[in-house]
């Protein structure tokens, strides 16, 4: 009876981890084009992972100097508008000091 109960467990268990092996969020299909195209080889992954890496970086480096470029508009150097601070320069006539 106590082996009969235990053969019942494991089987109900075995049912239950193949199920949770069915549901998956990523499809099959698609785990096996990624191992099979990159993850098969050590270069192509790491590879993988550093252009990803690379690319992810630039995009999020633009999104957030285009928010910080937006946010203040006119207060940094190449924001303001220099023709507001210009002087008129008189133009000073240097003495020719000719001793002869």
């Amino acid at each position: 009876m106590l082996f009969a109960r235990s053969a019942r467990l494991a089987s109900r268990c075995a049912t239950i981890g193949m199920q949770r092996r069915q549901m998956t969020i990523i499809p099959q299909g698609a785990l096996q084009f990624f191992y099979n195209n990159i993850a098969k080889s050590n270069i192509t992954y790491i590879g993988f992972i550093v252009s990803g890496i690379i690319v992810s970086e630039t995009m999020f480096g633009g999104v957030t100097d285009g928010i910080w470029n937006a946010k203040n508009k006119g207060k940094t150097y190449e924001t303001v508008d220099w023709s507001v601070f210009k002087e008129d320069d008189e133009e000073e006539e240097e003495e020719d000091d000719d001793d002869e």
